[in-house]
């Protein structure tokens, strides 16, 4: 919302007054306090404060604002599409400064039409960019490179005609506000259809202010927004009546539709939430916990939802929810949520609360939902898509739960990098992604690309506990058999691998599932085709991340469009911690005998891990040892329940997916795989 915010703990209101106003008002802004901590109660107070000091400055405006037009609107503004700043002013009355005001509060995104000057250039992945603050990511701000020393993954593009988004439309109507400016300079702007990528012109266009776009429906909001504060006195047609339901801030047909209605057709389309959830109970427990948005926030119309008011719900009214809700005592059980969370509070005030990762995963659930919509056509905009990438943990919660979690992984003995693993829902979101279910990326067009790796990697960490390291620069040599078992030899035998220490060279025996899977026949496939690496599209780079820095990259970016934030709780390490936790549930009886000792020890070297010092003897360092066998036995009683089966890959879709990979290789190392020329080249 324009103008609320927090000054200490409580909520404030804040309008600033137009230049040409403020003599006549007698201020330079208008500021009060709405008296409460809470936000939700803060949003409903300000509300009021900004529609009646709106309604103040249109009647000291004294005809300066238009009416007619701003009332009579036009059809370009309901015809949809982009309109210049210049022809917006033109159509509303509006200063050009108040558009550039609401632009710098968010209300509003600028948009380029890409001149035939700019036409020419490339697109990159955001992650593929220099940082210029490195503690504060590419929120800081990145370096734009020339076209001579584009990254290797960009791709060149022609754009013109093409209406692109400005990379952050508020800080550029802010400079242009502060500084006065008639022109623009854009040195780069988001590339369509591509989330997380940026086109960068091979020259930048200069753009008057005036020739910035705006799109037509939400100056038709933001029209509507002033037309319902207007007096009716100075209306020419007579009253103004805000329409019902009110003009939605992003459009759809479905945007007057109430959240239970939209619900109610998700729950009930095949490809809606019975996709997800097979189980009728499932669905059922699931459309209740998706209930509890409209029970705190209100039975709201779609067009009225948007991001603030989801980070209201997950920052307010998520995090009071009781963790075991149906093992609630019967005497404080009501007939909403709402009350029995009041009614808990009061009587049993120490009652757990839900963890962090189930308020998480209660988020997800909305996503998919919006994500549904947009994917139906029945709204055009995702309101939670502002959300991807936010944890809702202040700063310091997330600083001491780091702390707990480094403290707990040290006493257990997991490494320093490890993080929390994948839950059964999380699991189940990736493995049902299209690569998985069709053992191949054919369903893939246009100009994204997909390697093998990203269908074994994530495979190879769910069922092997290998590092994201380990599991790139892996040879077809280290895929052998030892004692009868097939196994993963990881070592450093040749100068382009590396191992995080010395308990990391080690054998994995090879679960059945990557067997099932086709792991051995594609490695076969590899070998008839003359390649010597597991992933040879993989490129070495003169960094300690040699083949990993692109797959990372790429995992990074399949977690993040699945809806989990980046903050460091979800990579592809968790795998690991899966791994890890599911070897540690496997009875000692696998073996063929009892000795929970030994089959620590085997768990132990399963994952690179060295014993904590307080089981460390002679036994365990010299003689205790576990067999490859039965160290294949406790990996084969690994399971993950819930999930989805994974399909049969397609070796001839690898192989000619590899040899694109290696064809857009650029210079001397074009159509071969790397093996470790970086590092010979530098003498190492």
């Amino acid at each position: 919302m324009d103008g609320f915010y927090r000054r200490g703990d409580v909520w404030w209101a804040r309008l600033a007054v137009p230049a040409r106003l403020r003599q006549a008002a007698g201020r330079r802004e208008f500021v009060q306090s709405c008296r409460t901590t809470d936000k939700h109660a803060g949003r409903v107070v300000a509300a009021a404060l900004l529609a009646r000091w709106r309604r103040q400055l249109f009647e000291l405006e004294g005809g300066q604002v238009d009416i007619e037009k701003l009332v009579g609107g036009g059809p370009a503004l309901v015809a949809g599409g982009h309109l210049p700043l210049h022809r917006a002013v033109e159509l509303l009355g509006f200063d050009l400064g108040d558009l550039l005001r609401t632009a710098s509060a968010g209300r509003i995104g600028l948009h380029c039409r890409i001149p035939p000057g700019a036409a020419d250039g490339f697109v990159v992945p955001l992650e593929s960019l220099e940082q210029v603050d490195a503690e504060l990511g590419h929120a800081g701000g990145v370096v734009i490179p020339s076209p001579n020393r584009a990254p290797n993954d960009s791709i060149r593009e022609q754009m013109v005609g093409q209406v692109l988004p400005l990379v952050d439309s508020a800080i550029v109507a802010s400079q242009v506000l502060a500084g006065e400016l008639r022109a623009v300079e854009l040195m780069c702007m988001q590339a369509p259809r591509r989330p997380g990528w940026l086109y960068v012109p091979d020259v930048a266009p200069v753009v008057p202010v005036g020739s910035l776009e705006v799109l037509a429906v939400e100056l038709e909001a933001l029209r509507a927004a002033a037309v319902a504060v207007i007096p009716a006195e100075r209306t020419v047609a007579g009253p103004v009546t805000a329409p019902e339901p009110p003009t939605p801030p992003r459009g759809g047909k479905w945007a007057g539709k109430r959240f239970s209605e939209a619900l109610d057709a998700y729950c009930a389309s095949p490809d809606g939430l019975p996709k997800t959830l097979a189980s009728e109970v499932e669905q059922r427990q699931r459309k209740a916990g998706m209930m509890l948005f409209p029970e705190f926030m209100g039975d709201l119309h779609l067009g009225e939802i948007d991001g603030d008011l989801l980070r209201a719900y997950r920052d307010g009214p998520l995090k009071m929810l009781p963790s075991n809700a149906n093992r609630l005592p019967k005497g404080v059980k009501r007939a909403t949520m709402k009350a029995t969370v009041e009614a808990l509070r009061v009587a049993h005030p120490e009652w757990p609360l839900m963890s962090a990762d189930m308020q998480h995963e209660r988020m997800q659930w909305l996503r998919r939902f919006f994500a549904w919509l947009v994917a139906r056509g029945y709204m055009d905009a995702d309101p939670s898509a502002g959300l991807v990438g936010e944890t809702g943990v202040s700063k310091a919660d997330a600083k001491a739960a780091r702390r707990d979690a480094a403290a707990a992984r040290k006493a257990a003995g997991d490494d320093d990098e490890g993080r929390g693993p994948f839950s059964a829902e999380e699991l189940k979101a990736i493995f049902l992604q299209p690569l998985f279910v069709n053992g191949h990326g054919r369903h893939v067009v246009g100009a994204e690309r997909c390697g093998p790796h990203e269908f074994w990697l994530p495979l190879l960490g769910l069922f092997g506990g290998l590092r994201l390291k380990e599991a790139s620069q892996l040879r077809l040599t280290d895929v052998r058999q030892v004692d009868g078992v097939w196994c993963l030899d990881l070592n450093e035998d040749t100068r382009d691998k590396s191992l995080k220490n010395e308990q990391s060279a080690r054998l994995v025996p090879l679960h059945p599932a990557l067997v099932a899977a086709g792991f051995l026949d594609y490695c076969d496939g590899l070998r008839r085709e003359g390649f010597r690496r597991v992933f040879p599209e993989l490129s070495c780079v003169a960094s300690d991340a040699r083949y990993a820095k692109d797959s990372g990259r790429r995992m990074s970016q399949m977690l993040e469009k699945l809806g989990m934030p980046r903050d460091g709780g979800r990579v592809f390490h968790s795998f690991r911690h899966n791994m890890n936790n599911a070897l540690a549930r496997v009875p000692a009886e696998v073996l063929g005998f009892a000795d929970a000792t030994l089959a620590r020890v085997a768990r132990y070297a399963i994952m690179g891990h060295d014993l904590p010092p307080g089981e460390r003897d002679v036994n365990t360092a010299s003689y205790l040892r576990g067999k490859t066998s039965e160290m294949a036995s406790l990996v084969a009683a690994v399971r993950y329940e819930g999930l989805p089966a994974i399909a049969r890959f397609d070796i001839v879709w690898s192989v000619e997916a590899i040899r694109d990979a290696l064809g857009r290789k650029h210079g001397d190392r074009k159509g071969k795989e790397d093996l470790g020329e970086v590092w010979a080249r530098r003498g190492e």
